[in-house]
């Protein structure tokens, strides 16, 4: 009887992570499913050329999401979390920036639809371009409030909106834009769990004054965070921009269906980014870097069963199912390669993340700038030389490559600040 109450504390903690994670993976799971149905279907339906644009305009909109971490995300939630009384006064100067960033983001998908595709794709695009940035900010401000329910409803409507959408496209044929417009109406709709409060306060107005108040921001965090991000960003997807623009989107379009298969686990890396945070930052601003790391190491134990569940479902299609995913149009041996070559960059990915938002949570952005330029000089070069040398498919080993020359300088950085607290 004596050692029931010691077993408590250790079953509360287990159920706390699970209940914690689990929501976050839940609602981020149902979002990437519905992104799933919609190139599942365009991949069914659409030409080579256009199943290749659709993929490229979803990197854009996920480089989007890095660059709103960067400059507003991350930011914001270091700002609330390591503020004593959690309190966001004087920071409202966040949200026009955010606006800003929306619209350009909404301008870069515009013109890559028009260019691609026509002035509708450009309409359809640039609208669900802007309104994922708005929601983005809105899940990044429910979790740096500790209030992670007002995401996961998001999450929720976004992805049934996009499931009831790519349904009614299946009655007027098939058109990207039509794609597009659902992507844009689903951004839109679940905007509305953080209520009218939030879209107000994206008003643009005063913008001086929000520059002048970001600046500090910015000199001592986004500029850092931004050259990560853009040369992260150069080194995942040097493979998608060389290619497509070297090679044409229809030579992209066996990379993306491999691409296709991890996407879940790419939403959730981005997901559970935005959960754990703000945690490590009121951590690491309290001094406790044991419970920072415990964050970590619980992050990455959910990443890595996200992505074996994933690697065994994919398997699974490919063995039994590749009519499915794959067109006659496409190579059965080509796709294979890329979901293999894919599940390896996603495995390093898996564990990388963790530690690279520690190290932010620590405020090393310099050095941890300094460790994604040299990587994006080896994954560029890498994609280049294969470019030139081999079939596109094999670009994504490059990216593999540079992948881990990053996650080796992120655990030398965590060796590096380990050390230092020691002394």
């Amino acid at each position: 009887m004596a050692e029931a109450p010691a077993m408590v504390p250790q079953r509360k903690p287990l159920r706390a992570t699970l209940a914690r994670f689990g929501l976050a993976s839940m609602s981020s799971a149902a979002v990437s499913v519905s992104h799933l149905l919609v190139q599942l279907v365009s991949v069914r339906r659409l030409e080579a050329s256009e199943i290749g644009t659709l993929a490229f305009l979803l990197v854009i909109i996920q480089f989007g999401y890095s660059l709103s971490n960067a400059l507003v995300s991350t930011p914001y939630a270091i700002a609330v979390n390591q503020r004593e009384d959690g309190t966001e006064e004087g920071f409202d100067f966040f949200f026009p920036v955010n606006l800003l960033l929306a619209l350009s983001q909404a301008l870069l998908c515009a013109a890559i639809g028009w260019a691609m595709a026509g002035p509708w794709a450009a309409a359809a695009f640039g609208l669900a371009g802007f309104f994922s940035l708005l929601r983005w900010f809105g899940r990044a401000n429910a979790y740096a409030h500790h209030t992670p329910g007002g995401a996961a409803i998001s999450d929720v409507v976004y992805a049934v909106f996009v499931v009831a959408g790519v349904g009614a496209t299946l009655a007027f044929g098939p058109r990207l834009e039509l794609f597009g417009a659902v992507l844009a109406g689903a951004g839109l709709v679940a905007l509305i769990p953080f209520g009218a409060g939030f879209l107000a306060r994206h008003r643009p107005t005063g913008l001086g004054r929000a520059f002048a108040n970001y600046g500090p921001v910015w000199k001592r965090q986004s500029a850092w965070t931004l050259i990560g991000v853009i040369t992260t960003e150069a080194t995942s997807n040097a493979h998608s921009y060389i290619v497509t623009l070297f090679a044409g989107p229809a030579a992209f379009a066996p990379i993306a269906v491999g691409m296709l298969f991890f996407r879940p686990v790419n939403v959730c890396i981005t997901a559970l980014t935005q959960l754990e945070r703000p945690r490590m930052a009121r951590a690491v601003g309290k001094g406790d870097d044991k419970s920072a790391r415990g964050s970590a190491r619980a992050f990455m134990a959910a990443l890595v069963v996200i992505w074996v569940l994933t690697a065994v479902t994919a398997a699974g299609i490919l063995w039994f199912f590749p009519h499915i995913i794959i067109k006659p149009t496409l190579s059965v041996q080509t796709v294979m390669i890329a979901v293999a070559l894919c599940a390896a960059l996603s495995l390093v990915q898996c564990l990388q993340a963790p530690m690279s938002v520690l190290t932010q949570a620590r405020g090393a952005f310099k050095p941890l700038a300094a460790t994604s330029v040299r990587s994006c000089f080896v994954g560029v070069g890498a994609v280049v030389a294969i470019t030139l040398l081999a079939p596109s498919v094999y670009t994504i080993a490059g990216v593999v490559l540079a992948q881990l020359v990053m996650m080796l300088g992120i655990w030398r950085l965590d060796r590096r600040a380990r050390r230092e607290m020691a002394e």
